[in-house]
């Protein structure tokens, strides 16, 4: 089993790798930054007026390559400052409003946008939620290049505080998610090394029995207990290979010695991820951090947040170990930021975090209908769940 783990990083990786050069890097703001998805495509627009980029090539020989080195320089000139960035977020916007205008295809104006706007975040966090406010509805929040500081269901991004001094629950119907069998392994797998740490087993099927194996342990267990339980799991799940190769070719770790973290790897583990842990989060996609570099990965709705409903669960045996365990086992820095409203929750691999006393997405208080809380509160451990 190790030794098809490792195979099978390694060639997720491979393929990474060979996505991350196709694709592209957004660098932060500079003159000379590299060109991201939006140069390139203009690039490429530049070259396929009338046939397959390679024939224009073969065709105009120094010519054509003149032309691409010119429609790369544009772009990068005119996304080099801010008021620039905002330009080609309003011509992309334009261009979607009124395509018969503009020309091209509706793909290439949606991605010159999307790069546009993590441009603006790059540059400025709050004129890019200003951007995104003036945008609207014209703009899905399935297609925000980031979605923290943007409110989805109500005036404001922050969780809402009930008068009891509870917070808000997810105002978002329940998703039902659909299993392949690699998550129905890895989850078996998974509980399984729970239930060896945890000396519990529930009768419930699935995810419905890895919550309460979890509030389980909860009652009788320290807050350091429960992290450290997680990380164990993790440890076992990323088999004894899996920490030594990752630090090595990604967070560039060589003994004693840290040369690292490798530039490509927040990028490559954003791409990497969704396929592994979708089991225990659900369905999530690559996008931008917070500070508009790539690295970023957004949980569309958390399936453990969902099924347990309980915010100590969330952040005792989710957010922290897991933070804990890329920094100290695999030497990359995660920041892990849960939306209680949505159930959404942003993954920023490379991203130090906050210490938890002053961390915005972690408010005081329980969830209003977490069913931890009666539980907690017969064994007079609240503290345990806010």
């Amino acid at each position: 089993m190790s030794r098809t783990s490792s195979a099978t990083l390694l060639v997720v990786a491979l393929l990474g790798t060979a996505a991350g050069v196709c694709v592209g890097v957004v660098g932060r703001p500079s003159t000379g930054a590299r060109v991201g998805i939006g140069g390139r495509l203009a690039a490429r627009s530049a070259l396929r007026m009338s046939s397959p980029a390679q024939a224009v090539r073969n065709q105009l020989g120094d010519t054509a390559r003149e032309a691409l080195a010119v429609a790369q320089g544009a772009v990068r000139a005119s996304t080099a400052t801010l008021d620039g960035a905002q330009a080609m977020v309003r011509e992309a916007q334009a261009a979607l409003d009124t395509p018969s205008k503009h020309g091209g295809s509706t793909v290439r104006w949606l991605l010159m946008r999307r790069t546009a706007l993590a441009r603006v975040l790059a540059f400025d966090q709050q004129a890019y939620l200003t951007a995104v406010a003036e945008l609207g509805p014209r703009l899905p929040r399935a297609e925000l290049p980031n979605r923290q500081g943007v409110p989805a269901l109500t005036a404001s991004a922050a969780a809402t505080i009930l008068p009891d001094g509870t917070i808000q629950d997810c105002l978002l119907s329940n998703v039902t998610y659909a299993e392949s069998p690699l998550d129905v392994l890895l989850l078996s797998v998974f509980r399984k090394f729970v239930q060896d740490e945890t000396g519990f087993k529930s009768d419930k099927p699935t995810m419905a029995g890895l919550a309460e194996e979890g509030r389980t342990y909860m009652l009788r267990a320290s807050e350091e207990e429960q992290q450290m339980m997680v990380r164990n799991v993790l440890r076992r799940l990323f088999t004894p290979a899996g920490p030594p190769f990752y630090k090595i070719f990604m967070s560039g770790v060589f003994g004693e010695r840290k040369l690292g973290p490798w530039f490509w790897a927040p990028a490559l583990t954003s791409w990497v991820t969704p396929l592994f842990f979708k089991f225990l989060v659900g369905p999530s996609t690559p996008n931008y951090r917070a500070d508009g570099q790539l690295g970023g990965l957004v949980v569309e709705k958390c399936r453990f947040l969902q099924e347990s409903g309980c915010k100590g669960l969330c952040v005792h045996q989710c957010k922290l170990p897991a933070q804990q365990f890329f920094a100290e086992d695999l030497g990359l820095a995660l920041t892990v930021q849960p939306n209680f409203e949505t159930q959404e929750c942003q993954w920023s691999f490379g991203e130090v975090p906050l210490p938890v006393e002053v961390d915005p997405s972690l408010p005081a208080g329980c969830l209003t209908g977490c069913p931890s809380r009666k539980a907690l509160g017969e064994a007079k451990a609240y503290n345990k769940c806010s």
